[in-house]
């Protein structure tokens, strides 16, 4: 009788054993099968981001292309307009030393004759506004090639959309750079109000929150259907700076809200937004330890509050 127990108890053992083995086994398959399926929605995930980020540097290198484009057609316009002023210059300075010459070839009786000739070319040369247009038209072009040349520099900040060196900057320079980049969804449309304050500095990536700053100011730009507002302001806080993008715009509906941070929602019609911009911003400012909220009202308009933390001095060090 102890024989049989003992057996049936073995039996029951090795059945439980390769129960807990095969369902253990089973557990570890599909968890298997979750950590790949994991990977693989997070690798789409982070092409789609990629893509992403090229879609606006295209965008953002087409619009710095259309407002060098305006200054440059005009520098080039002023330029030829420049030669044929310093043509017309030349013709006339040329019958003033035609005339020069046939008064010092002359007799003593067509000096006279001579001297009038000069003097009427010597009136049309003083009257002749051709220095002074050239002039104007140098000055304006001066001004367009200044106008690229910011553009240039300001461009270099978005360059590299993926650079990963850290610096200490000023945000208020980065508010301006991204203004001059986004000009073109700008002008003639909304009005920019800059309050910004006497901020300090924060330590971090230039290029990624110079990109928060651009996609906020164009959310805005395009939360603005015809013409309306938009007003940046800088402040320091306690251990933050905090910038802050004011748009007149439609507003986000209370239900929306919640799920603009989220990847992939979009309110756009297909194939106008992907849903990944705010989301992207929202990873680049928690990845610096800041902080980004939102309030917003309908038919009146959105603010975004964007708060980086401070760089912090470095310690004195004992004597």
């Amino acid at each position: 009788m102890m024989t049989a127990m003992l057996a049936i108890t073995t039996v029951l053992a090795l059945a439980a054993a390769v129960y807990f083995f095969l369902r253990e086994r089973k557990l570890r398959a599909g968890l298997s099968q979750n950590e790949e399926e994991a990977k693989k929605r997070e690798a789409s995930q982070a092409q789609v981001i990629h893509t992403t980020k090229l879609a606006s540097l295209g965008q953002m290198v087409a619009g710095v292309a259309h407002e060098i484009n305006t200054p440059l057609g005009f520098v080039k316009s002023n330029v030829e307009v420049v030669s044929d002023l310093i043509s017309e210059y030349e013709a006339a300075v040329t019958k003033v030393m035609t005339g020069v010459d046939l008064l010092l070839s002359l007799d003593a009786s067509m000096v006279d004759r001579a001297k009038a000739a000069i003097q009427k070319a010597r009136i049309e040369l003083a009257r002749a506004t051709t220095l002074n247009e050239a002039r104007e038209l140098l000055e304006d072009s001066a001004e367009g090639l200044k106008q690229m040349s910011s553009l240039v520099l300001n461009l270099k900040g978005f360059a590299r959309v993926d650079r990963d060196g850290m610096d200490t900057i000023d945000l208020n320079d980065s508010i301006r750079s991204a203004l001059t980049i986004a000009g073109h969804q700008l002008r003639d449309r909304i009005q920019v109000v800059q309050e910004l304050g006497d901020v300090p500095k924060v330590k971090c990536m230039p290029s990624q929150i110079n990109q928060v700053f651009l996609n906020m100011i164009t959310n805005a730009a395009q939360a603005m259907d015809d013409e309306g507002k938009l007003t940046i302001r800088s402040v320091a806080k306690p251990n933050v700076v905090e910038v802050s993008f004011e748009d007149t715009g439609h507003g986000i509906p209370d239900d929306v809200l919640p799920k603009i941070f989220d990847p992939f929602f979009t309110t756009k019609p297909v194939g106008e937004g992907t849903g990944l911009g705010l989301s992207i911003v929202h990873k680049i400012i928690q990845g610096h330890g800041g902080a980004i909220r939102v309030k917003s009202q309908v038919g009146k308009g959105t603010t975004f509050f964007v708060e980086l933390p401070i760089a912090q001095k470095p310690a004195a060090k004992a004597a």
